[in-house]
């Protein structure tokens, strides 16, 4: 009997589970949808007005941070990064992106997954749950 209520309290619980995930994907998915809509907009024409076509070295940094902000779990990484700028007018040498995306990884400002960069806040919600949470029940 203990293990008859033991087993629906499992199945309970399996289904709470399941249920949690299925919203995370959903909320996964509405995430992504505002990211694209967002990078469909672009920058209006007063925030394209007031940056410089050339960038300084400071200027770089904070050009992919606002690109890596915008990028949100989508995450980008040299190239993207690139034509991304280029299609708000602005210039990025494709090195000079790539290495300060690597200085940035290195201050730990960003985090790498091997294909793309994101900002360390975006970089957990990116990650898929493999496996469900670990919850201790007292």
């Amino acid at each position: 009997m203990a293990a008859r209520k033991v087993d629906m309290q499992r199945k309970l619980i399996e289904q709470q589970r399941d249920r949690l995930l299925s919203e995370i994907e959903a909320l996964k998915h509405k995430v992504a949808g505002l990211e694209m809509a967002l990078s469909l907009l672009g920058s209006d024409d007063k925030q394209q007005e007031q940056r410089p076509e050339k960038h300084t070295r400071g200027g770089l940094r904070n050009t992919l941070l606002d690109l890596l902000r915008e990028a949100g779990t989508t995450g980008l990484n040299a190239a993207t990064a690139v034509e991304t700028a280029q299609r708000r007018g602005l210039h990025l040498d494709k090195q000079s992106v790539s290495s300060t995306l690597s200085r940035m990884k290195a201050d730990r400002v960003v985090d790498y997954d091997g294909d793309r960069y994101r900002l360390s806040q975006f970089a957990d919600l990116s990650k898929a749950p493999n496996e469900p949470s670990k919850v201790a029940w007292n």
